[in-house]
């Protein structure tokens, strides 16, 4: 849902950004789940084209910045790959202070739960989008 949201942004930005996911426990090319292809239909993006990847040393060395979902997923890729420290997030971390930035994983759970997710994500999109672009990394007042 992350990577559909940023591609949608970033289509507003052509040229500026590239945009790709993958995962730490993912199983190569995998569509996303029914309840997430819904969830983002509800925000008219299309994700069912997309398909999951394995985070490999190659995407880690290419990529400028990498988000995870919640803390654990950003402890876990900074232990497998230190030379990714200084560029790896939290994706919830610029978001404005006092709300929650871990994102719970809704695999296995109802369309609410898909949701939910979505509208965290959701919500840190525009914090992201700036710091990709600006390097600016301050959390809205």
């Amino acid at each position: 849902m992350a990577e559909g949201f940023l591609r949608h942004m970033a289509g507003e930005h052509p040229g500026e950004i590239e945009v790709g996911s993958a995962g730490l426990g993912a199983m190569d090319d995998m569509p996303p789940s029914r309840n997430s292809v819904i969830a983002m239909k509800e925000e008219g993006i299309d994700i069912s084209r997309q398909r999951s990847r394995m985070l490999t040393p190659e995407m880690v060395e290419e990529y400028t910045h990498i988000f995870g979902l919640g803390s654990g997923h950003v402890e876990t890729i900074r232990a497998y790959f230190p030379e990714a420290q200084e560029k790896t997030f939290v994706l919830r971390e610029f978001v404005a202070a006092g709300l929650d930035v871990e994102v719970p994983d809704p695999i296995g759970g109802d369309l609410d739960e898909y949701r939910l997710t979505r509208n965290l994500i959701k919500e840190a999109m525009p914090s992201i989008l700036r710091f990709v672009l600006t390097g600016d990394p301050a959390k809205p007042k």
